[in-house]
């Protein structure tokens, strides 16, 4: 979707996996692929008119909160997002 909504001409999709399935730090690359957005959308049934939809309902979602820093968090085990509200220095470099 992101790559759609960028006007991207190709995207870059790596593969990857734990170098040891009790060592959750240390990865290796599988694989990587080239694919143009239409044609990974059209082969993973992505529905262009949801995509915007689903990025109206985020900006009417966001745009009903209060000024400040806000993340959306995806479970991991479920089909839910969450939004926290963070310090607005969160996630801002030292330097």
């Amino acid at each position: 979707a992101q790559s759609l909504l960028a006007g991207a001409d190709q995207m870059k999709i790596g593969f990857c996996s734990r170098s040891s399935p009790k060592n959750a730090y240390e990865h290796v690359i599988l694989a990587t692929q080239f694919y143009r957005p239409k044609d990974f959308a059209t082969q993973i049934t992505l529905n262009e008119g949801q995509m915007w939809s689903m990025m109206r309902m985020f900006v009417q979602l966001f745009n009903k909160q209060e000024e400040g820093k806000y993340v959306l968090m995806r479970d991991p085990n479920k089909a839910s997002l969450t939004m926290y509200k963070v310090p607005p220095e969160t996630f801002e470099d030292e330097e």
